[in-house]
């Protein structure tokens, strides 16, 4: 499809050119969620065992990847404000690609390090962390929600493949299979990149493909707009004086410390009550696709209801699903379904949620800097996880106390979510 000039509006298309974004983000998530967020887990005990590190050790790489992405997502933030998303992601693709291949050669512990932190340096910029949501900001306004919603999907879809990365490693060991996945990294990144466009006006288009005739400024704000949007929004250094900011980045810190020990020793933890390695990927792949409830849903009910409220049900739902995985047994199917239904739906519905409050608080415009702080400082807070989970384990060789004591952690977010002052929001009609 031809994308116009600037300034030279275009007969309205029968699919508006932000959906085709937004698609490119689902694809692209799918693939790295696949092959690294979730599918990289698969890889965890072989690694381990070829080189007889401990899960402490091990997990160090995801600690630093949890670091790494701290200190990463702000300057990527600035980043994409200043270049634009399609740059910083084209580059990041790139990157990832090469950690990948890196990756299955390493011979001791600081390759593995270092080619870990490689693949999530380009995984974070390419990622629905910051830059795709930044692109599809622009490209909607009285649809973001459910455009975030759609976005975050990627990997929702790829939940029921996760257990072809243990396939994979069965199949030609985890050297070759990373290798393999870098090459797909690059094929496939590098045309989803392209599609990238900055804002809509640039090329004849107005936000949401309203026709000219209907976008007026009363309908602009209807709904869904807000004052801070009227505005134009705060900057990065307004921003960060603000409480909000400071609340918002207390109850994202506080339940990344479960998430992302969890995000490492799920497998792990079921394969030592007694499933089997692609049993275990199944229920990890299962736990993501049910997150599509909460990514696609969140999205729609907070333009609705309060979306404090949803969000604390939203971290609600996660704490009660982790608690249940203390008492997990092999034989409980249908413990593992409940299992995966709470917990996905809790993590899952905070990931377009979070672009949707940072919204409401600061306006767009210094919406990467400013989603690039926040998520930079909770993330880091997530460094802490997967070591802790670890050495719980090799200690107690149980991961019940970690649960207990993630769940605990999590749960003193949910006051602080109504502590956040929002804007009032009309309702759609």
């Amino acid at each position: 499809m031809s994308i116009g000039t600037a300034n030279r509006p275009l007969r309205t298309p029968r699919i508006f050119y932000g959906w085709y974004i937004v698609a490119a983000s689902v694809t692209m998530n799918f693939y790295l969620s696949l092959v690294f967020f979730q599918g990289f887990q698969a890889f965890f005990l072989p690694i381990s065992e070829e080189f007889h590190w401990d899960r402490a050790t091990t997990s160090g790489a995801f600690s630093l990847r949890q670091l790494e992405s701290g200190f990463l997502a702000p300057v990527l933030g600035f980043t994409v404000d200043r270049w634009g998303p399609r740059t910083v992601i084209m580059c990041s693709v790139l990157v990832t690609g090469a950690g990948m291949i890196l990756m299955g050669f390493v011979t001791n512990l600081w390759m593995f390090y270092g080619a870990f932190m490689v693949i999530s340096l380009g995984a974070t910029g390419a990622s629905h962390g910051i830059s795709w949501p930044v692109a599809i900001i622009n490209w909607f306004q009285r649809l973001r929600g459910r455009a975030l919603g759609l976005a975050c999907m990627g990997p929702v879809v790829s939940g029921p493949f996760v257990v072809t990365m243990a396939m994979l490693e069965n199949a030609v060991g985890w050297r070759d299979a990373v290798r393999l996945l870098g090459l797909g990294v690059w094929l496939i990144g590098i045309p989803l990149a392209l599609v990238v466009r900055s804002e809509p006006k640039r090329y004849g288009y107005l936000p949401d493909g309203d026709p000219p005739d209907e976008q007026k400024p009363d309908r602009a704000v209807a709904g869904r707009a807000i004052a801070s949007e009227v505005a134009g929004g705060l900057s990065a250094r307004q921003a960060i004086r603000t409480r909000g900011f400071w609340l918002l980045l207390l109850v994202l810190g506080l339940q990344f410390i479960g998430l992302s020990g969890l995000s490492v020793h799920l497998i792990p933890l079921l394969e030592d009550v007694g499933y089997s390695s692609t049993q275990a990927a199944s229920i990890l792949g299962l736990v993501f696709l049910l997150s599509g409830i909460g990514r696609f849903g969140s999205g729609i009910v907070s333009d609705w209801i309060d979306r404090r409220v949803v969000l604390a049900g939203l971290l609600t739902s996660q704490v009660l699903a982790t608690l249940s995985l203390t008492q997990i047994g092999p034989t409980d199917l249908w413990h593992a379904g409940l299992f995966a239904l709470f917990y996905g739906v809790g993590f899952g519905g905070t990931i377009p949620l979070r672009s949707l409050l940072i919204g409401d608080l600061f306006g767009p415009r210094a919406f990467g800097a400013i989603q690039g702080l926040l998520q930079g400082g909770a993330v880091a807070a997530g460094v802490f996880g997967p070591v802790f989970f670890g050495r719980v384990f090799d200690v107690t060789h149980s991961y019940n106390l970690a649960l207990y004591i993630s769940s605990a952690i999590s749960a003193a977010a949910i006051p602080a979510t109504f502590l956040l002052r929002l804007p009032h929001r009309s309702r759609r009609p």
